[in-house]
């Protein structure tokens, strides 16, 4: 009986500790005062806790609040730590890497993006993401405090249990053990998903989804990718593959593409970047005039999402058209996607970003001919904080996460 006690009492620390932590990271700065009004705890558990966890640096003490005494004098505020430690976050494009350091505060201490075109092979593109990572990690700990681990973002279906990459239809990448790959090159702990999800996540915590508690997040560059925020957390499916929805059959017949998964019709084949780059090079090739030809000529393998952003502010007409026909058919799908999920916001990120002036308008004019209107009328459209960033700091939210759900680990 004793030995039960003992363990409960171990997890009802563990939980009014992650109480703490997560009150802070929503709410800071608090006094104690104001985190056990805001957390129900008494005085007595949370000075204990404060206690510990100032102990070991991951929060900290910045001020006094005047207005506010604990037998008269002035309540101290609390807030996390900046310096508590380092959370390296990791995205792994189809053409590039991008890598990430960030302090306790989320505040961004060095950056690493590289373009991975001139890599020839599968192995080639692993062995550089390895020396970058083994290069970014003993700087981050040439502070002296921890590394709190790394996440990785990645464009395929995951195996988040054991961190591993199934499928990447347009990496071309099959069955990756990401995850035992960089615990063998660095001393940290490792977390893998999706890149879509995990743009969700960071949305969440760090941007444009922060007090959202029924989210839809959209990815769309060179594939469309989805994450979903439902009651807080993040639905991740019995084996971490939810949010899939560029693989949503949109088209059938003879116009369906053949998508880089092996099917036909699937949504990234008519809503991700390269459809909208075949629909300009289509209309150039069928002779109509447009200020791009003036740039590159026909060499359209030099086309790019902000050279048809500038084209559209130039107001060509080419560049409109495209971009109206990519909203519509974005716009297609999110129709569905609110019908089912009914969230009260949807965030639009990825490579796509910087054209969401020009996608917005018919983006939401779709939604609201193919939803209900006791649906779309309480749904926002927003543009992701981070923009392309969203992935990316997305990794840096699932390493967060288990910092604040999981403290004991830091504890010691």
């Amino acid at each position: 009986m004793g030995k039960q006690n003992s363990v409960d009492h171990a997890a009802m620390r563990d939980m009014n500790i992650s109480l703490i932590l997560n009150t802070l990271h929503n709410e800071s700065p608090l006094s104690r005062i104001g985190l056990a009004n805001r957390t129900g705890l008494n005085k007595g558990t949370i000075s204990v806790m404060v206690k510990d966890l100032l102990a070991v640096g991951l929060i900290r003490e910045i001020g006094t609040d005047a207005s506010s005494t604990d037998v008269g004098r002035p309540a101290i505020f609390l807030e996390p730590n900046p310096d508590a430690g380092s959370i390296i976050g990791v995205e792994i494009g189809v053409d590039y890497i991008s890598i990430i350091t960030v302090n306790f505060a989320i505040e961004i201490i060095s950056r690493r993006y590289e373009s991975t075109l001139k890599y020839i092979s599968q192995q080639a593109i692993i062995d550089r993401i390895l020396f970058l990572l083994k290069e970014t990690y003993e700087q981050a700990k040439k502070n002296g405090r921890p590394v709190f681990g790394v996440g990785i973002g990645v464009p395929g279906l995951v195996d988040m249990a054991n961190g591993r990459l199934l499928f990447a239809p347009n990496l071309g990448w099959e069955d990756v053990p990401i995850k035992a790959l960089v615990e063998s090159a660095i001393d940290a702990p490792v977390f893998v998903a999706n890149e879509a999800n995990l743009a969700a996540l960071g949305e969440s915590y760090f941007g444009a989804g922060q007090n959202s508690s029924f989210l839809l997040s959209i990815s769309s560059g060179v594939g469309v990718g989805g994450g979903i925020i439902l009651n807080g957390r993040l639905a991740e499916g019995v084996y971490g593959f939810a949010g899939e929805v560029g693989h949503m059959t949109v088209q059938q017949g003879a116009h369906a593409i053949r998508c880089n998964c092996g099917n036909y019709g699937c949504w990234e084949t008519v809503a991700g970047r390269q459809a909208l780059f075949s629909r300009i090079e289509t209309a150039i090739h069928n002779g109509r005039s447009s200020w791009i030809t003036e740039v590159i000529g026909n060499n359209m393998t030099h086309l790019s999402v902000p050279l048809i952003v500038e084209a559209a502010r130039r107001n060509d007409q080419v560049a409109l058209d495209a971009l109206q026909e990519t909203g519509e058919w974005l716009g297609i799908g999110i129709a569905s996607l609110i019908n089912i999920i009914n969230p009260e916001r949807v965030i639009f990120g990825g490579a796509l970003i910087s054209a969401f002036e020009f996608l917005l308008p018919t983006m939401a004019q779709t939604v609201n001919d193919r939803t209900w209107p006791w649906i779309h009328e309480g749904v926002n459209i927003v543009a992701a904080k981070h923009g392309e960033d969203a992935s990316v700091m997305g990794s840096v939210a699932i390493v967060y996460r288990d910092v604040l759900n999981n403290p004991r680990k830091w504890l010691q």
